[in-house]
């Protein structure tokens, strides 16, 4: 029989530590940061982790269904609510082509007009975040109100719809957003900075 060494003890009678605890510890500790790791990777929006991650909220029909109870439907306005739906835009016909840009006027009165393509809706970055948000000339509220993925503006039915962004001492900006099934994307995302 081979006897292991065992360290000295202290002299005051203190126990000494068996050797497998802080190995214990190691693991314990790798462990939660795996799981913060995965857990801050798994909230994130799938351009933060390349795709890997897959959304939360589910690809919605557009059509106008039941909501829950307190949310208005798809398409609605947020500023002047109505039980008829006379606040709910009207889709126009698909814009067709394959232009991304239109820019109309001449001299100093130019104006350009992006055209984007999504499957679902639209989400808004907005500088002043106060803006005023128009769809085909139909104020459904500020822009900071569809800012996250959990605020998206749902388009109400298929079709065309002009995008206008307003905010006193700012030029309005405008996008046509073409709500199509066949749309690469599924939310519009329009970054936009009011000039004065």
């Amino acid at each position: 029989m081979t006897d292991e060494p065992r360290p000295p003890a202290p002299a005051d009678g203190t126990p000494v530590m068996p050797r497998w605890v802080p190995t214990l510890i190691g693991v314990v500790l790798v462990a939660m940061a795996g799981l913060a790791v995965y857990t801050g990777i798994r909230y994130r929006t799938p351009t933060l982790a390349n795709g890997i991650v897959k959304s939360r909220h589910p690809a919605r029909a557009m059509t106008s269904g039941a909501g829950p109870p307190g949310e208005p439907e798809p398409g609605a306005s947020l500023v002047f609510p109505g039980d008829a739906a006379d606040n709910t835009p009207a889709a126009r016909e698909a814009v067709t082509g394959r232009a991304r840009a239109e820019v109309t006027g001449t001299g100093h009165a130019i104006s350009s007009t992006v055209r984007i393509w999504a499957r679902r809706g639209m989400i808004t970055n907005v500088v002043p975040d106060d803006a005023m948000v128009s769809v085909n000339d139909l104020v459904i509220g500020q822009a900071k109100q569809f800012g996250t993925m959990d605020e998206v503006y749902d388009f109400p039915a298929p079709g065309s719809y002009t995008i206008r962004f307003s905010a006193p001492g700012y030029k309005d900006q405008q996008f046509i957003v073409t709500a199509a099934e066949n749309a690469k994307e599924e939310i519009a995302r329009l970054d936009v900075k009011l000039a004065r």
